[in-house]
């Protein structure tokens, strides 16, 4: 720098290790491997999870398979570390600015909620799974009215209805009043609140090289009580103007026709319910809606689709399986439970999940015993406990769940 001689040489020497890339088309050429060799260590630009060419990515970072940056390294460890540029994994999203400042028509308080809310469930996800919760936060700033302008979002998106001037910077609904706002909120009130640390995105992918061999497993858990602001954020409503998500899905929902759905139009990852669970780890991605046992979204991250110009990605039809449950019966030391599960599939490491436990259950996961394979507690932000169950799925299986008081 010969104008300003005391500051060091730009680009700083481990720049190169993070780049944005999109890849917005349905077969990856092979991404991570060209990454990798150039020293990129940091892939931040895969969009979001909930819609193609990127959905079925995990949510949360993960090491990125050689073959498809969508994918999970199959391997230990690995060079390239990915995850979508804005955090899209719950209903509460923490940005970007301007969103939050249209849908809620400058109330700084509808804002406020969401933001709590999103943070409480981040909490959570680190209480779940014993590891810190990385969230990427899209931000802007102060935005002309109208903008996007860009022949693809309509002028004002997501809620072109709203108008602001930016002529009255001092008005406590001005824009200029909601981002300032909004900035001391995250900034200073937030960290007192929460264990929390603003990092760069190529720091969380040394953290994952430092601390974790494979992709950590990741349990998340989201809860919507005012749909009528998160719908803002959901692929339906933003393209189709359609809420999709209801307070719950039946017991006795059939998968198989929620697969012909997806066969026959257009489709997102909205949330289908009020409320869903997340889990996702080096192997797969599972997604559960309220209050239907199965998951209602799978993809196997093990599967490799290659053909001449790439790998793609696409979910796994699970099959339908049908369970029957008893009602909860109580003794002085546990409540039990047994599930007559009919179906005529085989699907080793399956996963259903109970959702409406015992009130007075503890949480406790050393409370918990069961013939499944492994069973993981769940909780959401009224700390409403919910069970996950894998297992190898085969005909006329029987399980049961004791919980301990």
């Amino acid at each position: 720098c010969k104008e300003f001689p005391y500051c060091p040489e730009i680009p700083f020497p481990d720049d190169i290790r993070s780049a944005r890339v999109e890849m917005n088309h349905p077969v990856d050429p092979g991404y991570t491997r060209i990454l990798g060799e150039l020293g990129v260590r940091d892939h931040c630009g895969l969009q979001e999870a909930n819609a193609k060419p990127w959905l079925g990515m995990p949510e949360f970072p993960y090491f990125s398979s050689p073959a498809d940056c969508r994918k999970t390294n199959q391997a230990e460890g690995g060079d390239v570390v990915a995850h979508q540029w804005d955090f899209c994994g719950g209903f509460h999203f923490l940005g970007p600015v301007s969103w939050h400042y249209k849908v809620g028509e400058g109330d700084w308080s509808l804002s406020e909620k969401c933001l709590r809310d999103g943070m409480e469930e981040l909490k959570n996800l680190a209480a779940i799974n014993g590891h810190p919760a990385f969230a990427y936060p899209l931000y802007d700033g102060v935005l002309p009215p109208g903008y996007p302008d860009d022949g693809i979002l309509d002028s004002g998106f997501p809620n072109p209805k709203f108008t602001y001037d930016l002529g009255d910077e001092k008005s406590p609904q001005s824009m200029h009043s909601f981002v300032e706002h909004y900035q001391r909120f995250i900034a200073f009130e937030l960290p007192k609140t929460y264990k929390l640390v603003y990092a760069r995105s190529i720091d969380i992918a040394d953290y994952y090289t430092r601390h974790f061999t494979f992709t950590p497993r990741t349990v998340f858990v989201s809860k919507t009580d005012h749909v009528e602001y998160d719908k803002w954020w959901l692929c339906h409503w933003g393209n189709d103007n359609l809420l999709v998500p209801r307070a719950e899905l039946a017991w006795t929902t059939r998968i198989s026709d929620i697969h012909a759905k997806r066969r026959e139009t257009r489709y997102f990852k909205d949330p289908l319910s009020f409320e869903y669970i997340q889990v996702e780890d080096q192997g797969r991605s599972m997604r559960f809606e309220y209050a239907c046992p199965n998951p209602v979204w799978w993809f196997d991250y093990r599967e490799e689709k290659t053909g001449p110009q790439g790998s793609s990605i696409t979910h796994t039809e699970t099959p339908d399986v049908e369970i029957k449950r008893s009602k909860w019966t109580q003794t002085d030391q546990n409540w039990t439970q047994t599930l007559k599960i009919s179906t005529e599939a085989t699907f080793p490491n399956y996963a259903i999940t109970l959702w409406d436990l015992p009130a007075a259950f503890s949480g406790n996961p050393s409370q918990v015993r069961t013939n499944a394979k492994e069973c993981i507690v769940a909780w959401n932000r009224s700390y409403e406990y919910r069970l996950i169950l894998v297992f190898d799925l085969v005909p006329n299986l029987e399980l049961e769940v004791v919980l301990g008081k």
